[in-house]
């Protein structure tokens, strides 16, 4: 009796067992373990990538996102060997807090992490939109886009083109759009970038470089001095100013680009249109004449059509004219004898685009870029509508090349070593011809 009551009592115990295994068995099947290791690999001004250490028995891993008090289900990753993810469409410059869950499709339910653990992220402030410009003597003005949720702004300049010779400005005032650098020298470029910067738990995060932008140091009349060993060219205008608004759209050119021309002025056009004279001499452009009325050529040209010229752009402008080009370019001794009594050099050209003659935006352009040379005096009329389309187009296609604009009488210092002397004609940088026709 005893025996047999043992064995019940060994056979209850046995039953009760395992029913406490089965019942653990059916609590394990029914969760998951948490996901260990959730760190922050990576961050932009607009995502964040994370990534985890794999949980076995997982199916898949959920990442939420802190929204408030609460977090918000944002991505799921279906494939249990994927162990990260790019959280995308975020702003810049914010913290974030995610948290990474393991998943499991039980027979009855879905199942994942009861535990977790937060990670923390800062985006990085957003890459900025840099510009340089030359506006007053011997500095340049950087400026950029202010943001506020930055802590502020890194600015770099550097005439190497891999900043090896930087020097930095820190800008701590977040809503400040602009800095001066000042005591510049004249006809230095530099290369300049910008990025902005914040900190997040004692730590700086920078955002990208701005694309880089260069301008070139600029002198009292807002003009680059002249590098007499690089190449150069004179362009010159003549019969202006214009009354079709073609003389303005050039100087809208000389002005956008920082170069010099020479405009040899018809003195009657001059006295009606005072305003574009002026400009000229703000703009540092050479002003020259063009006798007063242009109806006399080569021999018939008088000492008054020539001295009434120079009195009547003077009036203009407060400018005396320091160069002469002759109607046609016909030139006589007496011509030459009036320019020497007035003090100024005569030029003639070296490349001449036949502007007045064809009309035509693409030859006056292809009459310039396939024949122009260092040394070059150029020959067009700040008249034509196509002159002024063709000179848009030439300009930024010679700089790129190298060329210098400068003035006539500048061209012909770098080029000789010696001033233009009043009463000679030049043709280009070094040659004088005194008798044309």
């Amino acid at each position: 009796m005893s025996r047999k009551i043992r064995l019940t009592g060994l056979f209850i115990m046995a039953v009760i067992l395992l029913a406490g295994l089965i019942a653990i068995c059916g609590v394990s099947s029914q969760n998951i373990g948490p996901v260990k290791s959730p760190v922050v690999v990576g961050t932009s001004d607009n995502s964040v990538k994370l990534s985890w250490k794999r949980v076995g028995s997982s199916d898949g891993y959920f990442v939420y996102q802190k929204k408030g008090d609460k977090f918000k289900k944002i991505k799921t990753v279906k494939d249990p060997q994927k162990l990260g993810c790019t959280v995308k469409n975020l702003d810049d410059s914010t913290a974030y807090t995610f948290v990474v869950k393991a998943f499991k499709q039980n027979k009855k339910k879905l199942v994942e992490s009861e535990k977790f653990t937060e990670v923390s992220a800062f985006t990085n402030p957003k890459q900025q939109v840099a510009e340089v410009e030359a506006v007053q003597p011997n500095s340049l003005k950087i400026s950029w886009q202010a943001n506020s949720k930055c802590g502020g702004y890194e600015i770099q300049y550097a005439k190497s083109k891999d900043f090896s010779d930087k020097q930095s400005i820190n800008v701590k005032d977040v809503n400040s759009e602009s800095t001066d650098v000042m005591e510049l020298a004249v006809g230095d470029e530099y290369n300049v970038r910008v990025r902005s910067y914040v900190y997040f738990n004692e730590q700086k995060i920078n955002g990208k470089w701005s694309k880089i932008k260069n301008a070139k140091v600029l002198d009292a009349a807002g003009i680059a001095k002249v590098d007499a060993t690089k190449p150069m060219i004179a362009v010159t205008f003549d019969d202006g100013p214009g009354y079709n608004g073609a003389s303005d759209r050039i100087l809208d050119v000389i002005e956008k680009y920082h170069i010099k021309a020479t405009f040899f002025m018809i003195g009657s056009n001059a006295s009606n249109l005072t305003k574009n004279v002026k400009r000229k001499v703000a703009l540092g452009c050479q002003i020259g004449n063009h006798t007063y009325n242009h109806e006399h050529y080569g021999k018939n040209v008088t000492p008054n059509d020539i001295i009434k010229g120079s009195d009547a752009i003077e009036k203009a402008c407060g400018v005396r004219p320091t160069a002469f080009r002759s109607p046609g370019g016909i030139t006589t001794e007496l011509i030459r004898k009036t320019c020497k009594q007035e003090k100024t050099p005569l030029y003639y050209w070296s490349l001449d685009t036949q502007d007045w003659k064809s009309r035509n935006a693409d030859k006056v352009y292809n009459a310039v870029i396939k024949n122009v040379s260092d040394g070059d005096i150029i020959l067009m009329h700040e008249i034509y509508g196509s002159t002024a389309d063709a000179f848009e187009r030439m300009v930024p296609v010679l700089l790129k090349k190298g060329y210098q604009f400068v003035t006539c009488d500048e061209l012909v210092a770098a080029k000789s070593g010696k001033k233009p002397e009043p009463g000679t004609q030049y043709v280009d940088g070094k040659t004088i011809n005194n008798k044309t026709s």
